[in-house]
């Protein structure tokens, strides 16, 4: 399942302290020449990484009663791993442009003047600090919304069951009322050519402006309906 997508992809890590999703790839990609099929295991003597890689719930489904790490239920975990990996940036692909390496994003000058950057950005240098002050955060937040649960003042928002597990609950919110200026706007559109078709509206704006070529779009059908006229 993965053999296609290591061949294609470079992929690269820029933590060299902790990186189990990584280390997974690199076992996977010394089996890729063996066969993949139903009830095929590691070898035991293979070091496998299952902190980080396969979640708890999973880890039956994975690891059977004997200790043996099933391949297919393996790699399962791995690009799920993987997936979440590329998008939180820590893991990279060679090439590319979304998911490029991160130290691409820093100015040039970063490593010589953090202490600019940082201030620019409003926050401390030390990540002992960063850490204690957002977690402060997060617990008075954490406690106004314990308060406000107690009060009944969440305005919607409730502590429920689903699947048997703590969910909160969002009300929808009601329909807002539209803006003076838009109630405006309809109403002179109205009171001026009545109730009008979006087709006749893009008609219109074809013959004043530049012609045909300026209703192309993507789907095509713009193009067809552009090249035979008032259809």
């Amino acid at each position: 399942m993965l053999s296609p997508l290591l061949s294609a992809l470079e992929l690269k890590c820029n933590n060299t302290a902790y990186r189990p999703v990584m280390d997974a790839i690199d076992l996977l990609q010394r089996y890729l020449d063996q066969p993949l099929k139903e009830g095929a295991f590691f070898d035991p003597a293979e070091s496998v990484p299952l902190a980080g890689v396969v979640p708890a719930q999973w880890r039956a489904a994975v690891v059977d009663d004997k200790g043996r790490v099933e391949r297919i239920p393996y790699e399962l975990c791995v690009l799920v791993a993987l997936r979440d990996a590329v998008r939180r940036r820590e893991i990279w692909v060679v090439g590319a442009n979304r998911w490029r390496n991160p130290e691409d994003d820093l100015p040039p000058d970063f490593e010589d003047n953090q202490d600019v950057h940082y201030a620019a950005l409003g926050q401390p240098q030390d990540s002992g600090e960063f850490i204690t002050t957002l977690q402060g955060k997060l617990r008075t937040s954490l406690d106004r919304f314990e308060q406000a649960l107690v009060e009944g003042t969440t305005g919607g928002v409730s502590i429920i069951k689903k699947h048997g597990e703590p969910w909160i609950s969002v009300s929808p919110r009601s329909k807002q009322e539209e803006r003076e200026s838009l109630v405006a706007i309809k109403g002179e559109i109205e009171r001026r050519w009545g109730t009008i078709d979006l087709l006749d509206t893009l008609r219109c704006c074809r013959r004043t402006c530049c012609g045909a070529g300026c209703c192309w779009s993507c789907s095509g059908w713009a193009r067809t309906w552009g090249s035979s006229g008032s259809r």
